[in-house]
């Protein structure tokens, strides 16, 4: 069998290819750049069509960029480009016909929705890249649908840790290397998170996809914790006591009620994985424990 790996440079995908490599799997990625571990790879642009000689491999699609905020000129030429790449992973999962096909997507499809969120809460995003996710859902629901690929879409919930390469962990790090004595929070840090270890991540795909199971799960821990919270454990971990600075000068949506920090940010993302839960996977790790240890891999050079 063979797994092909769209994405496997980037940060989520290289620790996929990594776990797929030491089960002694043979893996293909296929993305813009080599890949961090020693698998055969081809560098290609995902925004042509792939035409992989493979029969009837397992694909992940994991090929997307991980920032979240855009200007209105980027987030037209990203939801461009993505969708495209999603309708070309998708082709070559119908043209090879693949036995699985799995588009890892984000709890940002939901919204501001009531938490914990299920999977089958509506849809209403309200950035671009949760607009984005949302729609390569769509399509990787049709090419199920018509083509009877089995599809699965993980809405995989702030995954931290190991050569994190964005996120709000990442950011904070940055900042107090940058001014011990001062860290800018976005919004007023009341903004609820709930955070997933990239191990417990990696273990959520593996479980669903020995699962034999087919359609939408969110993977997320069952606890979140708040951005103000998370800067207390980055700086703790530091030895630092920096003074916060809550910037709520770029808030800027519709439904905005204080607490949101840039347009498009969400009030609190904690998605129920209890579906995902009862097929056996339960994470290692609680919200407040993956950030402490995210630190720690930042610091410690992972």
């Amino acid at each position: 069998m063979t797994y092909v790996v769209a994405g496997g440079s980037g940060y989520l995908g290289g620790h996929l290819v990594g776990a797929l490599a030491a089960r002694g799997e043979e893996v293909l990625v296929v993305d813009r750049a080599p890949p961090r571990a020693g698998v055969p790879h081809l560098v290609r642009d995902l925004r042509e069509p792939l035409d992989l000689d493979v029969r009837e491999p397992r694909i992940y699609h994991l090929a997307a960029s991980p920032i979240v905020r855009a200007t209105s000129e980027e987030a037209g030429r990203r939801v461009e480009e993505e969708l495209r790449i999603m309708v070309n992973v998708a082709e070559l999962a119908r043209l090879r016909d693949a036995e699985l096909l799995v588009y890892v997507s984000s709890p940002a499809v939901y919204g501001n929705a009531p938490t914990p969120t299920p999977e089958d809460a509506p849809r209403r995003p309200i950035s671009h890249h949760g607009l984005i996710k949302a729609m390569s859902e769509d399509v990787v629901e049709f090419y199920s649908r018509v083509y009877g690929i089995r599809g699965l879409i993980v809405r995989l919930t702030n995954v931290v840790g190991g050569a994190m390469t964005h996120g709000v962990v990442l950011d904070f790090v940055r900042k107090l290397r940058s001014n011990p004595g001062e860290l800018e929070v976005y919004g007023d840090g009341t903004q609820g998170r709930s955070f997933l270890y990239v191990d417990d991540a990696i273990a959520a795909l593996e479980a669903l996809e020995g699962s034999g199971a087919e359609g939408v799960y969110n993977a997320g821990n069952s606890d979140w914790i708040t951005v103000r919270e998370v800067a207390e454990i980055v700086s703790s971990a530091m030895g630092l006591r920096p003074a916060l600075r809550f910037n709520r000068c770029v808030i800027d949506i519709k439904d905005a009620l204080g607490s949101e920090g840039w347009p498009g940010d969400i009030r609190l993302v904690f998605p129920d994985s209890s579906r995902l839960r009862s097929l056996g996977w339960s994470p290692r790790m609680d919200s407040r424990a993956a950030v402490a240890r995210a630190v720690g891999d930042l610091l410690g050079g992972r």
